[in-house]
C-alpha cells in the first residue's frame, strides 16, 4: 500500500467518524422531538445521552447545533414534573443556560437566532422558581445564585429587571452577604429602583453589623433623595436616640426644616427629640405644627396625647406621695394632674379615630378615661380592646 492510498483511507475514516458524531446530534434532536409527543422519560434520557456524547467529541464540540440541542434537552429536564428527575433539575437549568449562551456566540446562516433567543429567555422562569424556593427555605446563598442566573439571562437579552435585582439584594441582606448586598442595593439606588427601600435596607444591613457610621451615611443619602420618607427619618432618629445624640438629631432636623418648612414629618421628628430631652413645651409646638400641616398624621396626635398622659401620670405619682394629713394639698395636686390628662384626651381620641385598631392608643385612652372619672368610656374602650 502506497502513502497516497493510506492518506485516502485515513481521510475517509476521519470523515466517517465525524459523520457518525454529527448523527449523534441528529439523534438527540430526534429523541427530543419524540419526547415532545410521547412524554416518555426513555426518549428524554436517550436525547440527553446522545447530546452528552456529542459535546465530548472534537468533531461536534464546536458546532452550534450541538449546543442549541443541548440547551433544549436540558431545559426539558429542568421544567419536567417527573419526580425521578427532581435531583437533576437544578444542574439541568444551569447546563441549559450555559448551552444557550454558547450556542448564541456562533454565526451561521442556518441558525434561527431569534427563536434561539426566545428559548433562552424562557429559562428565566424556572431559574427564578429555584431562587424563590431557596429564599423561602432561608438558603440565601443558593437563592442569590439562581436569582443571579435569572438576571444574567435578562441582561444577555438587554432586559433590566428592577425586581430581580432587588431580590438578589434582599437575599444577600438576609444571608449577611455584605458585598453582594451592597453591590445590588447600590445598583437599585443608581437606577432609582424601589424608592427609599434600598437605602433603608442598606442601613439595616450595616446596623446588624454594628456599623452605625455607614448606616447613617446610607440614611442621609436616602433622605436627600426622599426627604418626606418617614421610615428613613425614623431609622436615623432611632440611632441618634439610642446613643442619646439629641444635638446631632436636632441639627439635622433644624436644617431639614429650614430647607422644607412645609414638611410635617420634620416637625414631628423634632418634637420626638424635644420629648426625649424633656423639653415638653417645644415638643408640643412641633407636634401642633405637624398636625396643622397634616391634620391626619396619626403619630403626631398620638405623641402629643402621650406627652400629656406621661406628664399627668407623673403628677399623679407626686400627688400620691403627699402625706395623708395634707388633704387640701393632695386634692389640688390631683386636680392639676387630671387637668393635664384631660388636655391630652382630644389628641388620643383623634389618633384612635385615624387608626382605630392601634392597641397602644386604646390602652392609653382606657387608662386616661379611668383617671379623669369617665368610667363609661373606659369600659367602652376596654370592650374594644378585648374585641380585637
Amino acid at each position: 500500500m502506497n502513502m497516497r492510498k493510506l492518506a485516502t483511507i485515513l481521510f475517509v475514516t476521519i470523515s466517517i467518524t465525524a459523520f457518525a458524531q454529527k448523527n449523534k446530534v441528529t439523534s438527540a434532536s430526534n429523541y427530543l422531538r419524540y419526547y415532545a409527543d410521547s412524554k416518555s422519560l426513555d426518549d428524554l434520557n436517550s436525547a440527553k445521552a446522545a447530546i452528552d456524547e456529542a459535546t465530548e467529541n472534537p468533531s461536534t464540540l464546536d458546532w452550534w447545533k450541538t449546543w442549541h440541542y443541548r440547551g433544549q434537552i436540558y431545559a426539558q429536564i429542568a421544567i419536567s414534573d417527573d419526580p425521578s428527575l427532581a435531583d437533576q433539575k437544578e444542574v439541568a437549568v444551569e447546563t441549559a443556560i450555559s448551552s444557550y449562551k454558547k450556542a448564541l456566540t456562533y454565526e451561521d446562516k442556518k441558525m434561527d437566532k431569534a427563536q434561539m433567543t426566545r428559548e433562552y429567555r424562557g429559562l428565566v422562569n424556572p431559574t427564578f422558581e429555584f431562587a424563590v424556593e431557596y429564599y423561602q427555605a432561608e438558603n440565601y446563598e443558593s437563592a442569590i445564585k439562581f436569582f443571579q442566573l435569572a438576571e444574567g439571562i435578562n441582561k444577555d437579552n438587554g432586559i433590566l429587571d428592577s425586581s430581580l435585582t432587588y431580590n438578589i439584594a434582599l437575599a444577600a441582606v438576609n444571608g449577611g452577604n455584605t458585598s453582594v448586598a451592597v453591590q445590588y442595593l447600590d445598583e437599585c439606588i443608581n437606577h432609582g429602583w424601589k424608592g427609599y427601600f434600598p437605602y433603608s435596607d442598606k442601613a439595616k444591613l450595616y446596623l446588624s453589623q454594628g456599623n452605625e457610621a455607614e448606616a447613617l451615611k446610607a440614611l442621609e443619602a436616602g433622605r436627600l433623595k426622599y426627604p418626606n420618607e418617614q421610615n428613613l427619618l425614623t431609622q436615623e432618629l432611632n440611632i441618634f436616640l439610642k446613643n442619646e445624640n439629641y444635638d446631632g438629631a436636632l441639627n439635622n432636623l433644624d436644617a431639614a426644616i429650614a430647607n422644607d418648612p412645609s414638611n410635617h414629618i420634620m416637625y414631628f421628628a423634632r418634637g420626638t427629640i424635644y420629648d426625649s430631652k424633656g423639653e415638653h413645651e417645644k415638643a408640643e409646638l412641633d407636634y401642633l405644627k405637624s398636625i396643622e400641616l397634616n391634620p391626619e398624621h396619626f403619630d403626631s396626635y398620638y405623641n402629643l396625647g402621650a406627652a400629656y398622659y406621661n406628664q399627668g401620670a407623673e403628677m399623679l405619682t407626686e400627688a400620691n406621695n403627699i402625706p395623708p394629713n395634707k388633704v387640701d394639698e393632695y386634692d389640688a395636686a390631683k386636680a392639676a394632674a387630671v387637668e393635664v390628662l384631660k388636655k391630652g384626651l382630644p389628641y388620643l381620641e383623634k389618633a384612635h379615630e385615624i387608626l382605630p385598631t392601634d392597641q397602644n392608643t386604646m390602652i392609653s385612652l382606657k387608662t386616661v378615661y379611668t383617671l379623669v372619672g369617665q368610667p363609661e368610656k373606659a369600659i367602652e374602650m376596654k370592650n374594644k380592646i378585648e374585641g380585637q
